[in-house]
């Protein structure tokens, strides 16, 4: 039962995280904005949104996509601390 309730609690931060996070990101690049106003578009952004917003969302697409190639970078050093930790 604890496995079943731990389960479900990380489901929901794992729905509600994203959510945060992508609001957060919203509110940083347009400021607050209520839901009856007028929709604004993407590409009304300046070059430099559109820049910030690409340099952010390109690596973490990429990472999502391809994560060994993060990972391989910090094998051996982590191989390296689990050894001196386990095996002293």
């Amino acid at each position: 039962m604890p496995k079943i309730l731990i389960t479900f609690v990380m489901a929901i931060g794992m729905i509600l995280t994203p959510i945060y996070s992508l609001s957060m990101s919203r509110q940083m690049f347009y400021g607050y904005k209520l839901f009856n106003a007028p929709s604004s578009y993407f590409f009304y952004s300046g070059p430099r949104e559109l820049f910030v917003s690409i340099s952010i969302f390109l690596p973490v697409i990429g990472i999502g996509i391809y994560p060994d190639f993060v990972l391989s970078l910090s094998g051996e050093k982590v191989e390296t601390i689990l050894y001196n930790y386990f095996y002293r």
